[in-house]
């Protein structure tokens, strides 16, 4: 019978941006579907990795793309495959190639609509017909409620979700405007409305999904990933949801610049760098609100160096965050926390990506540093909206990890979710998630709900320590990353992730942001830490006895 296969190929020249991965081994396809209409096929995922452990091989963009769909391996060929045809896949990824922007883009519609929780509320929207266009300048519905961007889906469904997964892995690390950005490879799922001039990007996304294979065996856990957000432009996160809240800002100001004059944000820092870089990028002018001396030197250098005008007040976040608000409901500034829900939008591609990056399978857990708590909600919108188009069949469970000294989530889980309570945030190292009175509450609580999730804490010691811990085997966390992993080694002491369950953490900033706290802990300056990680200097002399001494106590006579 003729052999028919399928390989993962790397392109060079032209094409050496197109992601990296391993090629297959040549395995025949049985399955009659194919054998008859003489088209290569996606065979059992067996037959194509060289052992059983899962991978993730980041190419020059910094994807890293992961273990092929599960197969039943009591099937061949294509019938192997869970849960789609690849030969459907295959003829509908031809169809992305040959037919290019999608013909039915213009039924494509986005627009705000207040947030709501249940089915009753939702159904009490949309029976007052409550929504507003995205060229508005609006953050609160009538009743005061947070907005939601809901998309048509619709016309989305149009286009069924092999045709969407071949259209984004097809994006993947172009220089096609603007569709290499991580965020902007989903346009249509993101601002679908908004013109290709008007985007205003820095090929943000793309951030590697990092097997932990050392860490995770010293957790006893063989799947065990850390999606690397804080790979970015500015070094967090937030350059997902700002690359779309900038470009929006910048359509509006094509049709009528004095709508807005400027853009505004309260800050603890990764929010003033994304906000400030952006703005500079688009000419739009950019003023941030800093509470004194709680920040990191390099968080607050950034939006100097872009031209921010940055105020620091004697205030906490919570503080800067009431002034920003009072200040942009009496001026043209626009307002761009993350109760402004564009930034959602862009922030929730994080998730999509992370179900792009393991073939279009959903993990069993996702752990997440929680703050405001608007990333919360955004990755689950990102899973729902994978799961609502049929591209995945499920929802991880997902964890929110908060600092003990910042957590008012942890409170109200606790209480069974009756009671939430705003509290004074004391300060910890996790400065980003320093924030007792979330503006996000409800949306991360519906999050949890809704994915049977969890919500766990790390005092100080414990967040500085996991993230030491991690370093160790060649990571280089922030603190926020360090109370999802503290989060995580709690969760596996108890059961209740499994040592086989697929785990991503999110790592929310790069860790070259927090050198002051990495120091001191190194250092054992801290009062009242151990530091049972540190790693300081060895002072020696110049001289070979000595220099030897020190290392032979560190590899033992076996090492020398």
């Amino acid at each position: 019978s003729p052999f028919f296969f399928f390989f993962f190929f790397l392109r060079n020249g032209e094409q050496k941006n197109m992601p990296v991965v391993w090629k297959a081994k040549r395995v025949p396809c049985t399955t009659a579907s194919c054998a008859s209409k003489n088209i290569a096929c996606l065979t059992n995922p067996k037959s194509f990795r060289s052992n059983s452990r899962p991978f993730s091989r980041p190419n020059s963009q910094g994807v890293g793309f992961g273990s092929p769909r599960k197969a039943n391996p009591g099937l061949q060929g294509c019938e192997g495959v869970e849960s789609t045809s690849c030969c459907r896949a295959l003829s509908e990824e031809q169809d992305v190639r040959r037919r290019g922007p999608l013909e039915k883009s213009n039924l494509f519609n986005a627009y705000f609509e207040p947030f709501t929780s249940t089915k009753e509320e939702k159904e009490l929207v949309l029976a007052s017909g409550e929504q507003y266009s995205l060229d508005q300048v609006i953050y609160r519905s009538q009743n005061g409620r947070l907005l939601d961007v809901q998309h048509d889906m619709e016309a989305l469904a149009i286009y069924g979700p092999e045709y969407w997964k071949a259209l984004f892995d097809e994006r993947v690390g172009k220089t096609s405007w603007p569709y290499g950005s991580g965020v902007w490879s989903k346009k249509e799922w993101i601002l679908p409305g908004i013109g290709n001039e008007d985007v205003v990007s820095m090929y943000e996304g793309n951030s590697n999904l990092f097997w932990a294979e050392r860490y995770g065996q010293m957790l006893g856990m063989t799947d065990l990933w850390v999606k690397q957000c804080g790979n970015s432009h500015t070094g967090s996160f937030k350059d997902l949801g700002m690359t779309v809240l900038v470009s929006q800002v910048n359509k509006i100001r094509k049709q009528n610049k004095n709508v807005i004059s400027a853009v505004g944000c309260a800050s603890t820092g990764d929010t003033s760098a994304a906000l400030s870089a952006y703005c500079a990028a688009a000419d739009i002018p950019s003023i941030v609100f800093l509470p004194a001396d709680k920040i990191s030197l390099a968080q607050l250098v950034q939006p100097i160096a872009n031209g921010a005008l940055v105020l620091s007040i004697d205030t906490d976040f919570d503080g800067c965050m009431r002034l920003i608000r009072e200040v942009t409901s009496e001026t043209p500034i626009y307002l761009a926390n993350s109760m402004n829900s564009l930034r959602i939008e862009g922030q929730k591609t994080a998730a999509i990506e992370i179900v792009q990056q393991f073939d279009w399978q959903v993990p069993d857990w996702l752990i997440i540093p929680g703050g405001n708590l608007g990333n919360v909600y955004a990755f689950y919108k990102g899973f729902k909206m994978c799961m609502d188009l049929g591209l995945t069949d499920r929802m991880p469970r997902m964890v929110v990890a908060q600092a003990a000294n910042a957590n008012p989530l942890y409170r109200m889980y606790k209480s069974n979710w009756e009671v939430f309570e705003p509290m004074q945030a004391e300060t910890t190292f996790a400065s980003a998630i320093q924030i007792g009175d979330p503006v996000s509450i409800h949306r991360a609580v519906k999050a949890l709900k809704d994915t049977d999730g969890i919500v766990e804490e790390a005092t100080e010691e414990e967040l500085m320590d996991a993230a030491a811990l991690a370093d160790r085997t060649g990571m280089f966390n922030c603190p926020h990353t360090g109370v999802a992993l503290a989060a995580l080694m709690k969760l596996r002491e108890n059961g209740t992730i499994a040592p086989s369950d697929r785990t991503v953490v999110v790592s929310t900033a790069h860790g070259l942001k927090f050198v002051n706290s990495k120091i001191a802990y190194h250092a054992k300056e801290i009062e009242n830490f151990a530091s049972k990680y540190s790693n300081p200097p060895v002072s020696v002399r110049e001289d070979l006895g000595s220099v030897m001494d020190v290392i032979g106590k560190r590899l033992g006579t076996t090492g020398m």
